[in-house]
Parts: C-alpha cells; structure tokens; sequence
C-alpha cells in the first residue's frame, strides 16, 4: 500500500492546492494520502472550521479519484505539553508536533504530557524542533516510548527530516507502537516523496503494523 500521510496545502504553508494534490498524488499512484495542515498556535497556521472546510471540498473530490483522502491537522504542542486543538470534529487523523521547543529537555517534557491528549493519534517528526534536529536524551527516549505504547499513539516515520532515529523506530517496533508514513511535502512535487521513510518501515517493521485510522 502506498500512503503519504503528512502533506501541507496552501491553507496553511504549503504552495499548492486540495485539488492539485489529490491530482499529483493520483498520478504517482499513491493508494492514501492525509491533508494535514499547521493547526492553531503555527505562524500559518487553519483553524478547526478551515479544516471541516478543506473536509467537505475533499468529499466533493473523492468520487472522481482511486486515491483516498483524508483529512486532519497537524496540532501544535505548547511549551505546557497543552496540544493546542479544541476539537478533532471532521478529522481524521490528527499529528501533533512541537516545533518550538528552546531546548530538548522542555521539547520531552512537553510531548510526554501531550501524548496523553486522546485527540493525539500520531506524533510527528519527533526530535525536530527550532529548525533543526537533536540528539536523543535516552531516558527520555525510554519514557517516550512507553507513553506512546500507552496511549496507542503512533509514530510517524518523516521522510523530510529523515526521522527519528534507527534505535528510537526499533525500540517503538519492539514495543507494538504502530507508524505512519510522512512525506511532510509542502509543494505537490515532494508528494509521495517517501523512499527513506518505506525503507526504514521495510527494514525496521517489516511493513507491519501500517496505522490507518
């Protein structure tokens, strides 16, 4: 099965369109994409009603195209590990990110209470944070992976920024976390752009345990 499930449209920072996505991606042969633009709290940032918004155009899509699509946000972890989203009303899927952390310290703390939020079904591109990636602190590592099992969250495996790490994804596999695959495309030409990301899944799980809401 070939899924994309991290893509940005023009409604928040991506360049492209609903409909030029769903187009790019049905002629690259993906079987299921997930529209999932920056929720409230990001700089470019949609706002619940835009997502059931984007919801309803992609129903008047959907008929006319093999790939399925659906759609969610990417919700936005506070310093407070506060996952800023009121609602998950008319998404499917829900990723949550922080992309502000000072430090990695503040980022695990923060994403370990925010994991416990049921609206959380994915964390995405752990350890990338400020523009740019961190090395893992282990304790944290182990503690992260056992509120991830917990809670029944999965891990995203991003393409982008080639993350998380190899031990971080085996440690997540030995436990039966589950993992999406994410391009993190914000232009239609990276959609599907996920060779890293099917690699790693192919090598580490075994292609087993695809999450799929």
């Amino acid at each position: 099965m070939k899924v994309d499930m991290h893509i940005h449209t023009n409604k928040s920072d991506g360049r492209d369109s609903v409909h030029n996505i769903i187009e790019a991606a049905e002629k690259k042969g993906l079987d299921l994409i997930a529209l999932t633009d920056h929720g409230p709290g990001h700089g470019s940032g949609v706002t619940e009603k835009m997502v059931s918004q984007t919801k309803k155009e992609v129903e008047l899509l959907q008929p006319s195209y093999h790939v399925k699509v659906l759609v969610g946000i990417e919700a936005e972890i506070l310093s407070t590990g506060e996952v800023y989203l009121a609602t998950r009303e008319d998404m499917d899927i829900v990723l949550a990110s922080y992309h502000g952390a000072p430090s990695e310290e503040v980022y695990y703390k923060a994403v370990l209470k925010a994991l416990e939020d049921e609206k959380v079904d994915v964390l995405a591109h752990h350890a990338w944070s400020m523009g740019m990636r961190f090395g893992p602190i282990l304790e944290y590592e182990d503690m992260l992976v056992e509120v991830l099992r917990d809670n029944d969250v999965a891990i995203e495996i991003n393409s982008k920024h080639t993350l998380p790490s190899w031990d971080f994804l085996v440690k997540c596999r030995d436990a039966g976390i589950k993992y999406t695959i994410g391009s993190d495309a914000h232009k239609v030409v990276d959609v599907g752009s996920v060779s890293w990301a099917n690699n790693t899944a192919r090598h580490i799980f075994k292609n087993k345990g695809l999450f799929i809401p």
